[in-house]
């Protein structure tokens, strides 16, 4: 049996076909602590860095400097490293010995993953956390979780939670950051395999951390508003001065004012482009967060517990809004400009009417003027025929007075004079011929 052979590859196949399995799961399974942790405003690579100088420090392997991902398997703890687009993120899984919810509700502790990691390092990561969270996993084998349990764990007024992925599990959390600066997260474990485990972690990580990049987008929309509004007032200003034009007579101070206006203009719209530069990627990245966060929790299939809020229920309330109000700046953005674009248009216009006007006045002043300088040239043209035949004639008088003293019936005078109407004919006529000449060319 011979081998199909296929077309050559295209360059990038290869790696679009990994990247689908580029970013597995940290494997965890009940019990044990998971922490996350994700950092910004550092270089891209830093936190890999970072961790290539904790692999040295235990004598193992170092991760290539190029890796977009990092799994580093150290003696107490699993770490994993992730660069994501505008932030790098961490998470570490601890194994457990055997707990139970009774045990560690009666203690009121809650377990971490970071425990396990050398402190200097920890607080020396580069960047700065945007999020951070300790998600518990815990065996669990009743029928429903005790309250008052989950109380002593998690803040009984703030508690969301619900029973997912088709009951195999139950997650719990209140979104509040403890005094360590990290959240809550509890998980109990019903019958869900390694696999699955390790897809309720990753995807409860997500929802920590999505939601807090989301909202990076808020306090920028917050600020947009109050300058659209500044802004919104200048424009309706223009848009007034511009109307009340149309019934102002053509002035230079109509000129002058349909300029200033145009600058005026011109300045709102430069402060709207930058409003644009500076916030358009952090409320679109910020709707993509949203999608993300929304889309993670579908995927944990909830089933309500009695009266208790679920995680989709408790965004929906408390995280809705302000991804609401992120997505009515981007909007009321994009309608300013476009009224700007179209009251730019308006005024542009106008000037150039008037401009066109002022040029057909121009030309009508310059065809005038043309006109009169023909009529000036012609009598010019006149006028020198005349002193030209003077000159002419008066040359030809010195010529004749010498041949009267040859023939003394000759009367220079009499020879002037006739010959004046024979010296204009022929000045004109050259003239003539000259002006068609030139006007030829």
């Amino acid at each position: 049996m011979t081998t199909a052979k296929l077309p050559p590859d295209h360059p990038q196949r290869q790696r679009l076909a990994e990247e689908v399995h580029a970013r597995p799961p940290a494997p965890v399974q009940a019990p044990a602590a998971v922490s996350c942790l994700a950092l910004t405003d550092s270089r891209p690579q830093a936190g890999l860095f970072a961790l290539r100088a904790l692999a040295d420090r235990h004598g193992l392997e170092l991760p290539p400097t190029d890796a977009a991902h990092v799994i580093l398997e150290l003696p107490a703890v699993r770490i994993k490293w992730e660069r994501h687009g505008e932030f790098g993120s961490f998470t570490f899984v601890r194994p457990l010995a055997e707990m139970s919810l009774e045990t560690l509700a009666s203690t009121g502790d809650f377990p971490s993953a970071l425990h396990a990691l050398p402190p200097e390092w920890l607080a020396e990561l580069p960047g700065t956390t945007i999020a951070a969270a300790d998600i518990l996993l815990l065996p669990f084998n009743r029928d429903a979780p005790d309250p008052d349990q989950l109380g002593r764990l998690l803040d009984r007024d703030a508690l969301a939670g619900a029973r997912v992925q088709d009951g195999a599990a139950w997650v719990f959390t209140d979104f509040l950051p403890r005094p360590t600066g990290r959240t809550r997260w509890l998980i109990l474990d019903a019958r869900m395999g390694r696999a699955q485990s390790a897809r309720v972690v990753q995807r409860a990580i997500d929802i920590e951390v999505y939601r807090m990049v989301a909202l990076l987008a808020y306090p920028p929309a917050r600020g947009a508003f109050a300058e659209l509004a500044r802004i919104e007032q200048t424009l309706e200003r223009i848009t007034a001065a511009t109307a009340d034009l149309h019934s102002a007579a053509a002035s230079p101070e109509t000129q002058r004012e349909e300029q200033r206006l145009l600058d005026e203009l011109s300045r709102a719209a430069a402060e709207v482009e930058q409003l644009a530069a500076t916030s358009g990627f952090r409320f679109a990245a910020g709707q993509a967060y949203w999608d993300l966060v929304r889309a993670r929790v579908a995927e944990f299939r909830e089933q309500r517990l009695g009266d208790l809020r679920t995680l989709g229920g408790f965004l929906s309330r408390r995280m809705a809004p302000a991804m609401d109000t992120c997505a009515a700046a981007a909007r009321r953005l994009e309608r300013v400009s476009a009224r700007i674009e179209r009251a730019g248009s308006l005024l542009r216009t106008r000037v150039d009417v008037a401009r066109e006007e002022q040029n057909q006045r121009m030309l009508a002043a310059m065809e005038r003027r043309g006109k009169l300088q023909l009529r000036l040239q012609q009598t010019v043209e006149g006028l020198s025929v005349a002193a030209i035949a003077y000159y002419a004639v008066g040359l030809l008088g010195y010529l004749v007075k010498p041949l009267q003293a040859i023939w003394p019936v000759l009367n220079p005078e009499w020879v002037m004079a006739a010959a004046v109407p024979l010296v204009v004919i022929v000045l004109w006529r050259m003239l003539k011929r000259v002006r068609r000449r030139m006007e030829a060319d």
